[in-house]
Protein backbone atom coordinates (compact mmCIF):
# COMPACT_ATOMS: atom_id res chain seq x y z
CA UNK A 1 0.00 0.00 0.00
CA UNK A 2 0.88 3.72 -1.01
CA UNK A 3 -0.17 6.91 -0.50
CA UNK A 4 2.17 9.15 -2.54
CA UNK A 5 -33.18 -3.07 -11.39
CA UNK A 6 -36.19 -1.45 -11.76
CA UNK A 7 -37.69 1.32 -13.68
CA UNK A 8 -37.99 5.04 -12.42
CA UNK A 9 -38.76 8.42 -14.24
CA UNK A 10 -36.30 9.32 -16.85
CA UNK A 11 -33.88 11.94 -15.36
CA UNK A 12 -34.53 15.74 -15.97
CA UNK A 13 -30.72 16.95 -17.50
CA UNK A 14 -28.34 17.53 -14.66
CA UNK A 15 -27.64 21.25 -16.48
CA UNK A 16 -30.73 22.78 -15.44
CA UNK A 17 -30.40 22.13 -11.68
CA UNK A 18 -29.46 25.08 -9.85
CA UNK A 19 -26.39 24.47 -7.12
CA UNK A 20 -28.01 23.66 -3.70
CA UNK A 21 -31.53 22.54 -4.81
CA UNK A 22 -33.81 20.55 -2.51
CA UNK A 23 -35.08 17.52 -3.43
CA UNK A 24 -36.51 14.29 -2.29
CA UNK A 25 -34.84 10.33 -2.73
CA UNK A 26 -37.21 8.98 -4.38
CA UNK A 27 -34.99 5.85 -5.32
CA UNK A 28 -31.90 4.19 -4.92
CA UNK A 29 -30.39 2.60 -8.11
CA UNK A 30 -26.72 1.03 -5.90
CA UNK A 31 -24.13 2.33 -3.63
CA UNK A 32 -23.46 5.49 -5.59
CA UNK A 33 -26.15 6.27 -7.55
CA UNK A 34 -29.91 7.44 -6.76
CA UNK A 35 -32.95 9.72 -8.06
CA UNK A 36 -33.87 12.68 -6.65
CA UNK A 37 -37.38 14.48 -7.38
CA UNK A 38 -37.06 18.39 -7.50
CA UNK A 39 -39.24 20.88 -8.64
CA UNK A 40 -38.18 20.74 -12.10
CA UNK A 41 -38.22 17.28 -12.11
CA UNK A 42 -36.72 13.80 -11.33
CA UNK A 43 -32.94 13.49 -12.16
CA UNK A 44 -30.68 10.68 -11.50
CA UNK A 45 -28.04 11.87 -9.24
CA UNK A 46 -24.16 10.63 -8.93
CA UNK A 47 -22.49 10.58 -5.47
CA UNK A 48 -19.00 12.70 -6.52
CA UNK A 49 -15.49 11.42 -5.18
CA UNK A 50 -16.62 8.18 -4.83
CA UNK A 51 -17.35 4.69 -6.05
CA UNK A 52 -19.36 2.15 -4.60
CA UNK A 53 -18.97 -1.35 -5.45
CA UNK A 54 -20.77 -2.80 -8.52
CA UNK A 55 -23.75 -5.70 -8.28
CA UNK A 56 -21.47 -7.93 -9.21
CA UNK A 57 -18.69 -7.09 -6.80
CA UNK A 58 -17.58 -7.76 -3.02
CA UNK A 59 -20.15 -5.15 -0.30
CA UNK A 60 -22.29 -4.31 -2.92
CA UNK A 61 -25.27 -5.47 -0.89
CA UNK A 62 -24.48 -3.66 2.27
CA UNK A 63 -23.61 -0.06 0.42
CA UNK A 64 -26.94 -0.41 -1.37
CA UNK A 65 -28.88 -1.37 1.63
CA UNK A 66 -27.18 1.35 3.81
CA UNK A 67 -28.66 3.81 1.25
CA UNK A 68 -32.38 2.38 1.00
CA UNK A 69 -32.43 2.08 5.08
CA UNK A 70 -30.73 5.74 5.54
CA UNK A 71 -31.53 7.98 2.38
CA UNK A 72 -35.07 6.88 0.49
CA UNK A 73 -37.75 9.23 1.09
CA UNK A 74 -35.38 12.03 2.38
CA UNK A 75 -34.98 15.38 1.76
CA UNK A 76 -31.56 16.19 0.55
CA UNK A 77 -29.78 19.28 -0.53
CA UNK A 78 -27.50 18.99 -3.79
CA UNK A 79 -24.23 20.44 -4.26
CA UNK A 80 -24.27 20.50 -7.69
CA UNK A 81 -20.68 19.66 -9.48
CA UNK A 82 -19.58 21.32 -12.69
CA UNK A 83 -20.56 18.76 -15.23
CA UNK A 84 -22.73 15.92 -16.07
CA UNK A 85 -21.02 12.02 -15.91
CA UNK A 86 -20.65 10.21 -19.52
CA UNK A 87 -24.18 8.51 -18.72
CA UNK A 88 -25.99 12.06 -18.59
CA UNK A 89 -26.07 12.01 -14.62
CA UNK A 90 -26.00 14.74 -11.97
CA UNK A 91 -22.56 15.10 -10.44
CA UNK A 92 -23.31 15.88 -6.93
CA UNK A 93 -22.59 15.94 -3.35
CA UNK A 94 -25.65 14.53 -1.38
CA UNK A 95 -26.52 16.74 2.31
CA UNK A 96 -29.10 14.95 4.66
CA UNK A 97 -29.45 18.04 6.64
CA UNK A 98 -25.84 18.34 8.09
CA UNK A 99 -24.54 14.72 7.02
CA UNK A 100 -22.71 14.45 4.43
CA UNK A 101 -23.70 11.19 2.27
CA UNK A 102 -20.73 10.69 0.30
CA UNK A 103 -18.04 11.32 3.05
CA UNK A 104 -20.02 9.10 5.50
CA UNK A 105 -20.19 5.99 2.58
CA UNK A 106 -16.19 6.49 2.16
CA UNK A 107 -16.10 6.12 6.31
CA UNK A 108 -17.99 3.47 6.59
CA UNK A 109 -16.42 1.43 4.04
CA UNK A 110 -19.10 1.71 2.43
CA UNK A 111 -17.21 3.07 -0.86
CA UNK A 112 -13.68 4.11 -1.90
CA UNK A 113 -12.80 7.72 -2.77
CA UNK A 114 -11.76 8.46 -6.10
CA UNK A 115 -9.02 11.11 -6.88
CA UNK A 116 -10.41 14.39 -7.22
CA UNK A 117 -9.28 17.34 -9.74
CA UNK A 118 -8.08 19.52 -6.91
CA UNK A 119 -8.04 18.89 -3.12
CA UNK A 120 -7.66 15.90 -1.27
CA UNK A 121 -11.34 14.86 -1.76
CA UNK A 122 -12.43 11.90 0.63
CA UNK A 123 -8.79 10.28 0.36
CA UNK A 124 -7.96 10.89 4.10
CA UNK A 125 -11.49 9.25 5.27
CA UNK A 126 -10.72 6.29 2.98
CA UNK A 127 -7.04 5.98 4.50
CA UNK A 128 -9.11 6.25 8.25
CA UNK A 129 -11.42 3.24 6.90
CA UNK A 130 -8.39 1.49 5.25
CA UNK A 131 -6.26 1.63 8.41
CA UNK A 132 -8.69 0.08 10.67
CA UNK A 133 -10.40 -2.35 8.51
CA UNK A 134 -13.51 -0.99 8.28
CA UNK A 135 -16.32 -2.53 5.90
CA UNK A 136 -14.55 -3.44 2.75
CA UNK A 137 -11.68 -2.86 3.88
CA UNK A 138 -11.83 -5.67 6.45
CA UNK A 139 -10.11 -9.08 6.01
CA UNK A 140 -13.25 -10.95 6.64
CA UNK A 141 -15.79 -8.76 4.62
CA UNK A 142 -17.08 -11.33 2.21
CA UNK A 143 -15.23 -13.79 2.82
CA UNK A 144 -13.06 -16.43 5.46
CA UNK A 145 -9.41 -17.30 6.62
CA UNK A 146 -6.21 -15.64 6.24
CA UNK A 147 -5.63 -13.11 3.50
CA UNK A 148 -2.61 -14.63 1.33
CA UNK A 149 0.57 -12.48 1.55
CA UNK A 150 0.59 -11.21 -1.71
CA UNK A 151 1.38 -7.45 -2.34
CA UNK A 152 1.80 -4.79 -4.91
CA UNK A 153 5.24 -3.32 -5.12
CA UNK A 154 5.09 -1.34 -7.70
CA UNK A 155 2.91 0.78 -10.43
CA UNK A 156 4.05 3.02 -12.85
CA UNK A 157 1.05 4.82 -14.45
CA UNK A 158 3.16 5.67 -17.78
CA UNK A 159 4.41 2.40 -18.54
CA UNK A 160 0.97 0.89 -17.45
CA UNK A 161 1.93 -1.72 -15.60
CA UNK A 162 1.91 -3.22 -11.67
CA UNK A 163 4.02 -5.51 -9.93
CA UNK A 164 3.08 -7.73 -7.60
CA UNK A 165 5.13 -10.21 -5.82
CA UNK A 166 4.31 -13.58 -3.17
CA UNK A 167 5.49 -13.16 0.43
CA UNK A 168 4.26 -16.17 1.08
CA UNK A 169 6.15 -19.54 1.97
CA UNK A 170 4.38 -21.67 -0.70
CA UNK A 171 3.00 -21.54 -4.05
CA UNK A 172 -0.80 -19.08 -4.00
CA UNK A 173 -3.33 -19.75 -6.49
CA UNK A 174 -4.11 -16.64 -8.16
CA UNK A 175 -7.17 -17.76 -10.20
CA UNK A 176 -10.48 -15.60 -9.90
CA UNK A 177 -8.52 -12.84 -8.66
CA UNK A 178 -8.53 -9.55 -9.59
CA UNK A 179 -6.63 -6.51 -10.36
CA UNK A 180 -8.54 -3.47 -10.37
CA UNK A 181 -8.53 0.83 -9.92
CA UNK A 182 -10.57 3.58 -8.65
CA UNK A 183 -13.10 3.26 -11.24
CA UNK A 184 -16.01 0.98 -12.31
CA UNK A 185 -14.79 0.06 -15.32
CA UNK A 186 -10.92 -1.64 -15.55
CA UNK A 187 -11.10 -5.17 -14.01
CA UNK A 188 -7.86 -7.43 -14.81
CA UNK A 189 -9.35 -11.22 -13.96
CA UNK A 190 -6.43 -13.72 -13.46
CA UNK A 191 -6.91 -16.46 -15.34
CA UNK A 192 -7.50 -19.96 -14.16
CA UNK A 193 -4.08 -21.50 -13.81
CA UNK A 194 -2.50 -18.58 -12.77
CA UNK A 195 -0.19 -18.81 -9.62
CA UNK A 196 2.86 -17.39 -8.03
CA UNK A 197 5.64 -19.00 -6.79
CA UNK A 198 7.34 -17.88 -2.99
CA UNK A 199 8.90 -14.73 -3.85
CA UNK A 200 8.42 -14.30 -7.47
CA UNK A 201 7.09 -11.22 -9.16
CA UNK A 202 5.14 -10.63 -11.70
CA UNK A 203 4.09 -7.76 -14.16
CA UNK A 204 0.91 -6.95 -14.97
CA UNK A 205 0.80 -4.58 -18.29
CA UNK A 206 -2.87 -2.48 -19.87
CA UNK A 207 -1.95 -4.59 -22.69
CA UNK A 208 -2.38 -8.00 -21.36
CA UNK A 209 -5.66 -9.51 -22.97
CA UNK A 210 -7.20 -10.45 -19.58
CA UNK A 211 -8.55 -7.03 -18.82
CA UNK A 212 -11.74 -6.09 -19.00
CA UNK A 213 -12.53 -3.92 -20.95
CA UNK A 214 -8.80 -4.36 -23.25
CA UNK A 215 -7.36 -2.38 -25.18
CA UNK A 216 -7.20 0.85 -23.96
CA UNK A 217 -5.16 2.85 -20.99
CA UNK A 218 -6.18 1.72 -17.27
CA UNK A 219 -3.97 3.89 -15.02
CA UNK A 220 -4.87 8.00 -14.35
CA UNK A 221 -1.61 9.80 -14.63
CA UNK A 222 -3.53 12.31 -12.23
CA UNK A 223 -3.74 9.75 -10.15
CA UNK A 224 -5.66 7.00 -9.41
CA UNK A 225 -5.51 3.70 -6.92
CA UNK A 226 -4.58 -0.31 -7.48
CA UNK A 227 -6.69 -2.91 -5.65
CA UNK A 228 -5.60 -6.76 -5.49
CA UNK A 229 -8.52 -8.64 -4.58
CA UNK A 230 -8.43 -12.62 -4.02
CA UNK A 231 -11.71 -14.56 -5.37
CA UNK A 232 -13.99 -13.94 -2.93
CA UNK A 233 -13.43 -10.03 -3.57
CA UNK A 234 -11.38 -9.34 -0.47
CA UNK A 235 -8.48 -6.63 -0.59
CA UNK A 236 -5.48 -8.18 -0.22
CA UNK A 237 -3.51 -5.39 -0.94
CA UNK A 238 -4.12 -1.80 -2.15
CA UNK A 239 -1.73 1.07 -3.63
CA UNK A 240 -2.74 4.71 -4.00
CA UNK A 241 -1.00 7.21 -5.81
CA UNK A 242 -0.98 10.72 -6.73
CA UNK A 243 1.16 13.08 -9.03
CA UNK A 244 3.90 14.47 -8.04
CA UNK A 245 2.61 17.85 -8.62
CA UNK A 246 -0.07 17.45 -6.30
CA UNK A 247 -0.20 19.22 -3.00
CA UNK A 248 -3.29 17.43 -1.64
Amino acid sequence: MLLTTACTPTATPGQTTPKGSLGVVTWIYDGDTIAVDLDQGNIDVRLLDINAPENDECFYKESLDHLIDTLKGRNVRLDIGATLDQFGRTLAHVWDDDRNVNVELVEMGLALATTPDSGSGYLVEEEGAFENDIGLWSGDACGSGPIPQIMIIALDPSKETIVIINNESAEVDLSGWTVRDESSRHRYRFPNGSALQPGAHMTISSADLAWDPGGSPVWNNDGDMALLLDRDGRVVDRWRYRPLHSCA
